[in-house]
């Protein structure tokens, strides 16, 4: 039986120093959506939401809106419910733009993502209050710059550190 045990665990864990490919994609991943609720955690506190909230409201007390003023002082999603749509968004947003290979497919994924997230922020005029979702929006295009930006940086990784570049000590 112990034998068994010790074979399910070698299945399970690598040994030291040997990274499986999923064992890389969950550290990106997971380094990535850390930093992304890190960066929109940290737009939060520095008052970015209020700012795009009030823009928001100046937005939809306009044509074709017209918010009353009773409907824009009402907020239908506080604080820990942005986060919470920020996490999932986050979570889901960056496996799968992390996933695709090609840029133009990330584009179509990222497109349809940020009319989604957009538009229930402008049809809260029929819910009575304000729905801001500016966050989800930010962590939405931090996740595609993010799985943008990891390209070049490969590249750049496999130029400096590819052994066919590396020069002889010889």
């Amino acid at each position: 039986m112990s034998v068994r045990l010790c074979h399910m665990l070698r299945l399970i864990c690598p040994p030291p120093g040997r990274f499986t490919v999923g064992d890389r994609f969950l550290v990106r991943w997971l380094g990535m959506s850390f930093l992304v609720l890190a960066l929109t955690t940290g737009a939060a506190l520095y008052g970015l939401a209020e700012e795009l909230e009030l823009e928001q409201i100046r937005f939809l007390g306009g044509n074709p809106f017209y918010i009353s003023a009773e409907e824009a002082q009402v907020s239908l999603l506080g604080p820990a419910g942005t986060f919470g749509v920020c996490l999932v968004v986050t979570m889901w947003l960056s496996a799968v733009l992390l996933r695709e290979r090609r840029m133009v497919g990330r584009l179509q994924i990222m497109l349809p993502a940020l009319v989604a997230l957009a538009l229930p922020g402008m049809l809260c005029v029929l819910w009575g209050g304000v729905l801001n979702m500016a966050l989800p929006l930010l962590c939405a295009l931090l996740c595609w710059l993010g799985a943008e930006l990891r390209t070049p940086f490969r590249a750049l990784r496999h130029a400096l550190f590819s052994p066919r570049f590396k020069e002889d000590d010889e």
